[in-house]
């Protein structure tokens, strides 16, 4: 009886004790440090870390995961995935060398043979997907090959029909088969059907899919549909996707970090503008990653016309510089937030040089805020590049109060504040710094 308890326990936590090690066969590896991280739930950080050892040999510490989809990584190499279930306690693998036809051996794991199985049908999905849009809204190329592309369509159904069938015996029982067959696309069906479709399956609602690929490529998916040279109208496919998960709070915040995380990539302003006041409103929360939260929060609490913060911050002499302090004394102040050891932000100093030796008798003052850590780069920096503005930090880097404050996410970040303290200008990049000064001091 204990032992049913125990068990039913472990399956409704999803959070298992599981034993993650392997072996590289590149020597060349050998004392390299490994990360392991949360595929779709990680939000920037590790779970775990651990060194290859002289033998090639590999063990995690960490034991304690949810079911879902992970990625070990090494600097400079491409990402090994892999699938932890509960129902398995140990996952050995041997990462082959990155010019061999198989990169990666599965030694033990039901679950992550399926999964490589399974990704040779992923490819052959994909190219479907492909292939019905391609038909659904044909170009000149494809109106005059339509013969060829239904063929190819017709062949890839049939080479997806025969390996499903495969996975079907050998592999439905595991959580990859489960993923994988929720995110199957709807074939043989016109593209407005399939849209009208495309989240019908309830099984969106189950948190469980968020640490999978599930919602991630449906979500993304379906985005696209809506976007591009064929898109018909975002807010429609916005509306969708939140009506479709509104239900399961975790399911509905993660869809709303996706929507805006493609929104943000695609620079839709418009619909990110949409999205927070028809949505989020105040509950920045909601956006379930961290950096993403702070650039969406940051651009709507710190926009242009709002009042800039106000901050005592150490010069180099220690001594505390006030930026409303300094705002008030110049018509135009270039918030700046860079560091010695990012390499963009030591190219855009000399255009940011110059335009402060042309606008300087015109009132314009840099205030540089460095994140660095140590005192000696942010010293040295100064005298190397003879910054003659102020220059402020904490040294405390990302930990700063003013990289919170003024929701710095990436160096160099700029602001343009007036002598009021009245943010004018939020420049993306040394260009728009130019133009924007330009304007406000010609």
């Amino acid at each position: 009886m204990n032992f049913l308890i125990s068990i039913f326990f472990l399956l409704c936590t999803n959070v298992y004790s599981q034993h993650i090690h392997g072996r590289f066969i590149d020597t060349d590896l050998i004392g390299k440090k490994i990360y392991l991280y949360d595929m779709f739930q990680n939000d920037g950080k590790s779970i775990d870390d651990t060194i290859i050892d002289s033998n090639g040999n590999f063990s995690f510490n960490n034991t304690n995961f949810k079911l879902g989809f992970y990625r070990i990584q090494l600097k400079n190499q491409p990402p090994i995935i892999i699938v932890l279930n509960p129902l398995e306690t140990d996952v050995e693998i041997q990462v082959n060398k990155q010019n061999d036809d198989n990169p990666i051996t599965v030694l033990q794991s039901i679950e992550n043979t399926a999964f490589h199985r399974h990704k040779m049908l992923l490819n052959i999905y994909n190219r479907i997907e492909y292939l019905q849009f391609q038909l659904s809204f044909p170009n000149d190329e494809v109106l005059q090959n339509m013969d060829e592309y239904e063929n190819e369509l017709k062949k890839f159904i049939y080479y997806s029909t025969v390996s499903l069938k495969d996975l079907q015996t050998n592999f439905s029982q595991t959580y990859t088969f489960d993923v994988f067959e929720k995110s199957m696309p709807i074939v043989n069906t016109i593209y407005e059907k399939r849209i009208e479709q495309f989240f019908d399956k309830k099984a969106i609602l189950d948190s469980k899919y968020l640490h999978s690929p599930l919602m991630f490529n449906k979500i993304n998916m379906y985005l696209n549909y809506y976007s591009g040279e064929n898109g018909v109208d975002m807010h429609i496919a916005i509306d969708d996707i939140l009506m479709a998960t509104y239900d399961n709070y975790d399911v509905y915040g993660y869809s709303i970090t996706q929507i805006l995380s493609f929104l943000n990539r695609e620079g839709m302003e418009d619909l990110i503008e949409y999205v927070i006041s028809e949505y989020i409103g105040d509950e920045f929360d909601m956006i379930t990653n961290r950096t993403l939260r702070k650039q969406i929060e940051g651009r709507q609490k710190l926009k242009v016309g709002t009042i800039a913060p106000d901050l005592q911050i150490p010069d180099v002499n220690g001594d505390k510089v006030g930026l409303h302090d300094v705002y008030k004394n110049n018509k135009l102040n270039l918030l700046f937030f860079w560091s010695s050891q990012c390499p963009h932000c030591m190219e855009t100093i000399p255009k940011i040089k110059t335009i402060y030796k042309s606008y300087r008798s015109a009132g314009l003052e840099v205030i540089a805020v460095s994140i660095d850590k140590k005192k000696e780069e942010w010293q040295q920096a100064i005298n190397q590049e003879n910054l003659e503005w102020i220059n402020i930090s904490n040294l405390n880097g990302w930990g700063s109060e003013s990289t919170d404050v003024y929701y710095v996410t990436s160096t160099p970040t700029f602001y343009l504040v007036d002598n009021e303290a009245m943010i004018v200008g939020r420049p993306d990049g040394k260009e728009e710094v130019i133009d924007k000064v330009n304007n406000l001091l010609r």
